[in-house]
């Protein structure tokens, strides 16, 4: 690694865990779209693995299908990712989508492989006060509780099942015979409604998901305006 990004890294590393560690820190949606079929994506997969070390980060790996074909069809791959991606790009006003990127918090586009860029967005991002407090506790029967706190404010509530940890076999595509290993996979996401204040029941997770995210935004895939997490120990 060359000593000015080596730098920049070291740099952003230091207000990463500042910022982790400040009081009120807020949780950032760190959300990276990806694909097994994609020869440029393994590093950003590696630098969502090591994102997931800060506890002020929710990392979330989308997995596009637009890179499937005969070759390889990326297991984690759904219309539902894409489908969202494309909604960012309108929102964000980008001329066309790519892998990898890291969308953090619904308002800035990164080059999902750039860490030390991420790092400092990340930290920027947890010094601001988000509007809306979110609790997710889960239930001695495995159903969760969601609770919702803040003024009324216009936005929607997404519901991100994922898994914490895989390693694939690819067996063709522009990854054909590497081992790759990714970090939270997302194998759902659903909208809940409409925001506001109050308490709401969300059933248990389906396997193979461990980790329930969700997330507060403005309408269309805007800002994020608060999130909770829980993953199986």
């Amino acid at each position: 690694m060359d000593s000015p990004r080596r730098i920049i890294i070291l740099m952003a590393a230091l207000l990463w865990a500042q910022a982790a560690a400040a009081a009120g820190t807020e949780r950032t949606v760190v959300e990276l779209f990806t694909s097994q079929g994609c020869s440029s994506c393994p590093p950003a997969d590696a630098v969502a693995g090591r994102l997931r070390a800060n506890p002020a980060a929710i990392v979330l790996s989308f997995h596009v299908n637009y890179w499937d074909g005969p070759q390889w069809q990326d297991p984690f791959a759904s219309q539902a990712s894409t489908d969202r991606q494309y909604a960012y790009a309108r929102a964000l006003r980008e001329r066309s989508v790519f892998t990898p990127q890291m969308v953090v918090n619904g308002m800035q586009s990164l080059v999902g492989s750039e860490e030390g860029a991420i790092r400092y967005a990340i930290a920027a991002a947890g010094r601001v006060a988000l509007p809306v407090q979110v609790g997710l506790a889960r239930q001695p029967g495995g159903g969760f509780v969601l609770t919702l706190a803040g003024s009324p404010i216009s936005a929607e509530l997404w519901e991100v099942d994922y898994v914490q940890h895989t390693t694939t076999q690819i067996r063709g595509g522009e990854n054909g015979g590497r081992k790759l290993e990714s970090y939270n996979d997302v194998t759902g996401v659903r909208r809940l409604g409409p925001f506001a204040p109050g308490r709401l029941s969300l059933p248990a997770l389906k396997p193979p998901a461990n980790g329930l995210a969700v997330i507060v935004q403005t309408p269309n895939l805007g800002q994020v305006l608060g999130a909770s997490v829980y993953e199986a120990r």
